[in-house]
């Protein structure tokens, strides 16, 4: 695989957006884990465990999401290729 014929299609604008969403849920998921380590003395079990739930289900959105990205690029790549060679 050609390296700068694959980064032209992570670029596409879809393909960058889903990019910045699944960065964002990410972030989000590794600041609630951050604040549950500071907060751990201050906060209810209950609360501490509904929002390590969330960072868990922002995790794997960031996975799905990513999933979508790299399967979205490579079918993009390969029908191209498939086309360039018919």
């Amino acid at each position: 695989m050609d390296n700068e014929e694959l980064r032209k299609f992570y670029r596409t604008p879809f393909n960058l957006r889903l990019k910045r969403f699944a960065l964002c849920a990410i972030g989000a998921a590794i600041a609630i884990l951050v604040s549950l380590i500071f907060l751990i003395d201050r906060i209810s079990w209950q609360l501490w465990h509904f929002m390590r739930g969330c960072a868990g289900v922002l995790a794997i959105i960031f996975v799905v999401i990513v999933a979508i990205l790299v399967y979205r690029v490579n079918n993009a790549y390969i029908s191209m290729n498939r086309h360039n060679k018919v």
